[in-house]
């Protein structure tokens, strides 16, 4: 068993202290208006495709995180992708799905999700 050492009062355990295996830091905002406009269920949706590609922090995979206001609010729900820094405007389930099978798993850019700015 490994050992758990308690730190300022919580428990610890040594997998807390390793950065997961990656090639993907995806991040989606779950700030107030992305969350207003569907990000919740889009988490779902995102986290349930790469469950089913085998794709969540293993080598050629993806590190998920929850992030709160990224901006451009109006745009959202807000999802970008690390290291290639694209900026995604992701919709509606079919639009995470496109995404992950795309980009994550394909390694294809999704050019008509990709944030533009609006005057």
């Amino acid at each position: 068993m490994a050992d758990i050492t308690p730190i300022d009062g919580v428990d610890t355990h040594p997998d807390w202290s390793r950065i997961p295996d990656h090639s993907h830091h995806v991040f989606l905002c779950t700030g107030p208006r992305c969350t207003q406009r569907g990000a919740l269920q889009l988490w779902k949706t995102l986290r349930r495709r790469l469950l089913e590609l085998q794709r969540i922090e293993v080598p050629d995979g993806v590190l998920l995180t929850r992030t709160h206001c990224q901006f451009p609010c109006n745009l959202g729900p807000v999802l970008t992708v690390y290291p290639q820094r694209c900026w995604y405007g992701v919709h509606s389930k079919a639009d995470v799905i496109r995404l992950v099978d795309m980009h994550l798993a394909g390694g294809e850019v999704v050019d008509d999700l990709l944030l533009k700015e609006r005057a």
